[in-house]
């Protein structure tokens, strides 16, 4: 016999979906039919699946009680007979009822092309950036390094954090100390880079090598693709010069030559044979184009290099033996540290706070992208959210029109779990094509994700869209389609009737769901704000970088570096050749000034080299305690504060009188001279160079005389700080390789003539990073505008989507209450009244959005204070604009809305019912 449920089916059934079309009652029918099914099915599975659990515990209780073992060979035949049979046809029904749902998806998504296309688009978009800034994270940060036991190598660095000085390098004989001095480390390396003239194969060329001891290559855990690699048969005097090529360096110069092993070259003078091909590996600490072993360059063999514990041009690589951490190598490196200190106070000066730190290797390469990629990835999660905030309310709009039709399901028989389940199928299919475009996006900004990520780290090359970044795309669209699913509220039997009469009065959607919709409005606008306060700060800081000025003028000069082949040249000979180099130049067409300098400023400097040294100031002593007094070492021609606009203070600058037979002379900045000479009158006083390194660059430790003061430079970048500087004359010391250049038009334009000067006073001089101060200024800060770039460009998005998603709740809102708004006006109210309201709705949204916005951003802008350069992370003025801006753009989008709300006629209010 039916039960009564039954049997009031057909008549509900009837009544209710007569006013519907034939396909729309067809589908209803099969879907309550399928959904009956369902029923039984999962009925006769409970019943076999609790019939096999009172097998299994009668066969465990009879074992125990007989003392035998249990029966399980029976037991399992059974199981499987009677269980996982009907468990295979229950799978079958599932998979043939997903079928169903998704067949049923695409026919109801077929129906609806805008929200589709609009659904799709949005979250491919926030996808794709997710994507694109994982890429780089993944390849970066979680990767494992390619080096063969990568999680074992650490790096050393020596550095006097008190005196200024980030990386003071090693010498031979600290080396030696922590090489036998600490247990935790199985094997220690050397490196030293430097930059070196290589004749033989095409041009002239100046290389970026990496001088190696035999086991660099072992200890870092690389191998070599074409021949091998430099070893410890390649250490000592005796040993014949070899050369290893990057593989970039390869492909790059040598077009992947796969004869390029036994190849003969000359580098630094001598004769050297290329013996391998590195594998792909990221370079650290910095861009190295080939390796070389010691005896390649003489200086490093000799006994100043080898005994002077001052004379410091090493980086150490170490291994961690099998059981040891990083932090016992930490413990036993500090005590090495304090006694070799304790041992050699005069190498290590007390004030200046030397310390020798350990990082595993991973860390140290990713240590400068670290925070730039995890705050874009962060902000990039931050869009995402804002979309699948916006997407939600959209989702939850359709479901809230759809409610007639979902309340008619469940009043048949449908329930809310087959329903859920069908939203899950619209979004699952939504989500796989989202995150399909956000994949193709991702691939199609790869190349600018990898120039971006250079500027950072050396592992940019490693970036790709691998398994992992296909299987995040994946996984964020899953994630949203799940969050998409369990948003709205759906009809159950208990809350049926109620939808139904919402239904039949045109009153459209609960209080609970119109809440949801708002608070989903409020978190997005909130999250906007977040995002464009971060890009607001970042683009004050290049506003105030813009307004510094760096001392001098960069309009209209040229830099190039002619490093001298100094090979068979005496020192004379090296002085000559670039005194006429500087002659010639000055006399081309266009060019007003000329001049020499050993670094040429918003370059980088030396590289991994510091050019701070200790000097001596007469009449100046320390504070206890306090580091001994340091500058910047500079060697200048008398042209080059002319050329470079630097402005004189006080006396003079260099004249072509200042020789080497002269009286030695310097001048100084306007930092050094307030620092150690207060009121006095700078001029006059003397100062000295102390620092024992100085020894190797043949400047004497003799007093010499200020003869001017100038204009404080920022030599290191426009975000980098004023240091004490001190310029010597050149020939009075004798170490520059930069040409300077100003000219009356288009530098680039005198750059052949130029070229050809060069060359013609030796064929075999490499001309090398020609380009304007402008160009490089340009690249000193290029990585903080890029920053500021992506994040405005997040910022944007999510402000974008936010106002999308505040003008669609208020149009569903102005849609669902036309009788409303139509009896308004029946009862005299005016447009503008009607307009205020929505409008007034609108801006409650915005300034509660904007309200929690402040407090999170006033919570979470300390991440960016290492981001910023003259800017405070709390600043008023961006704040302000901020969101006055976003105010201006929330409420703009409200417009449409409140417009369509004010037109709304009697006449139509009644057509609606």
């Amino acid at each position: 016999m039916n039960s009564p449920r039954a049997s009031v089916r057909p008549w509900v059934s009837r009544l209710l979906l007569a006013p519907y079309p034939s396909w729309f009652r067809e589908e209803f029918g099969a879907e309550i039919e399928r959904h009956l099914e369902r029923q039984r099915s999962e009925t006769r599975y409970a019943r076999g699946v609790s019939g096999a659990l009172r097998f299994l515990w009668d066969t465990l209780r009879d074992a125990l009680a007989a003392g035998v073992r249990l029966r399980l060979e029976p037991g399992w035949e059974w199981f499987r007979d009677c269980g996982l049979r009907k468990g295979r046809e229950e799978m079958t029904a599932m998979m043939g009822a997903m079928t169903r749902d998704l067949k049923q998806a695409v026919r109801s998504l077929g129906r609806s092309p805008g929200f589709a296309a609009v659904f799709v688009l949005t979250l491919g978009l926030g996808i794709g950036a997710n994507t694109a800034m994982f890429s780089a994270v993944n390849a970066v940060l979680l990767r494992p390094l390619p080096h063969e036991e990568g999680d074992r190598l650490v790096y050393l660095r020596h550095k006097a954090q008190l005196a200024g000085i980030e990386n003071a390098l090693f010498s031979v004989p600290e080396i030696e100390d922590y090489r036998s001095g600490v247990p935790s480390l199985t094997s220690v390396a050397e490196f030293s880079a430097m930059d070196f003239t290589m004749l033989g194969y095409d041009t002239p060329r100046r290389v970026r090598a990496g001088i190696v001891t035999g086991n660099y290559f072992d200890v870092m855990g690389l191998a070599a693709t074409m021949g091998r690699t430099i070893g410890v048969e390649d250490d000592g005097e005796e040993a014949p010069a070899v050369v290893v090529l990057s593989d970039a360096y390869w492909r790059r110069v040598f077009g992947g030559d796969p004869g390029v092993t036994g190849t003969t070259l000359e580098i630094n003078g001598r004769s050297a044979t290329i013996v391998g091909v590195l594998e792909p590996a990221p370079p650290y600490p910095e861009r190295t184009d080939i390796y070389v072993n010691m005896t390649t360059s003489p200086h490093h063999l000799d006994a100043a290099m080898t005994h002077d514990r001052a004379h410091r041009m090493t980086e150490v690589f170490a291994k961690l033996a099998t059981e040891s951490t990083v932090e016992s190598a930490r413990s036993e490196i500090g005590g090495v540290t304090a006694r070799i200190h304790g041992d050699h106070p005069e190498a290590y000066d007390a004030g200046s706070g030397y310390e020798v730190t350990v990082t595993p290797l991973k860390s140290q390469l990713t240590a400068r992208a670290r925070p730039t990629l995890l705050l874009l990835l962060g902000t990039a999660v931050l869009v995402l959210v804002i979309a699948c905030a916006n997407l939600a309310n959209l989702t939850l709009t359709r479901v809230l029109r759809r409610e007639h039709e979902l309340a008619i399901r469940v009043s048949l028989g449908g329930s809310t779990a087959a329903l859920r389940r069908q939203l899950l199928a619209e979004s699952l299919i939504l989500a796989t094509v989202g995150a399909g475009i956000g994949i193709l996006m991702a691939f199609a900004s790869l190349d600018l994700i990898i120039a971006f990520a250079e500027r950072f780290t050396s592992r940019a090359g490693e970036i790709t869209l691998d398994a992992t970044v296909f299987g995040y795309a994946l996984l964020a669209g899953v994630v949203a389609s799940v969050f998409f699913t369990l948003v709205p509220t759906l009809p159950d039997g208990a809350s049926v009737g109620s939808t139904l009469v919402r239904a039949g009065t045109r009153a459209t959607g609960d209080s609970a769901g119109k809440r949801t919709q708002r608070a989903l409005v409020v978190a997005q606008i909130g999250a906007s704000f977040v995002l464009l306060i971060g890009a607001g700060l970042l683009v004050r800081t290049m506003m105030h970088l813009d307004r510094v000025d760096p001392g001098f003028d960069t309009g209209e000069v040229l830099a190039i570096d002619i490093p001298a082949n100094s090979a068979g040249r005496t020192g004379d000979e090296i002085r000559n050749h670039y005194l006429a180099v500087l002659e010639d130049a000055r006399a081309l067409p266009g060019v007003t000034q000329a001049a020499l300098t050993n670094i040429v400023p918003l370059s980088g400097g030396l590289g991994g080299f510091t050019t701070q040294f200790e000097i001596g100031v007469e009449g100046f002593e320390p504070a206890s305690g306090a580091p001994a007094p340091r500058a910047d070492f500079r060697v200048v021609s008398p042209d080059f504060f002319a050329a470079m606009g630097i402005e004189l203070l006080r006396g003079r600058t260099f004249t072509t009188t200042d020789l080497e037979e002269s009286q030695p002379v310097v001048v100084i900045n306007e930092s050094m001279a307030r620092a150690y000479f207060g009121d006095r009158d700078p001029i006059g006083q003397r100062v000295a160079w102390t620092d024992e390194v100085m020894k190797f660059l043949g400047v004497t430790p003799e007093w010499r005389t200020v003869v001017g003061v100038v204009a404080d430079t920022r030599d290191y970048g426009v975000d980098e700080r004023v240091v004490h500087t001190m310029y010597n004359p050149y020939p009075q010391v004798r170490w520059t390789e930069s040409l300077l250049l100003r000219v009356s038009g288009d530098p680039e334009a005198i750059v052949p003539a130029l070229r050809q000067t060069i060359l013609s006073h030796d064929p075999n001089q490499p001309v090398d990073n020609v380009a304007t101060l402008a160009q490089l200024g340009e690249r000193s800060v290029a990585p903080r505008r890029l920053n500021t770039i992506l994040l405005a460009g997040f910022a944007g998005l999510a402000m974008l989507i936010a106002a999308v998603g505040l003008g669609g709740v208020l149009a569903f809102s102005v849609g669902s209450r036309v009788r409303e708004f139509g009896i308004r006006s029946a009862l005299g109210a005016a447009q503008h009244q009607v307009w205020s309201r929505v409008l007034g709705e609108g801006a409650v949204l915005a300034g509660l959005g904007l309200g929690f916005g402040l407090l999170a951003a006033t919570l979470l802008t300390g991440f960016l204070a290492s981001q910023l350069v003259g800017v405070p992370t709390f600043d008023p003025l961006t704040y302000l604009v901020v969101a006055a801006v976003l105010a201006c753009v929330v409420l703009g989008a409200c417009w449409i809305p409140a417009w369509r709300a004010s037109k709304v006629s009697p006449m139509e209010a009644l057509s609606e019912d």
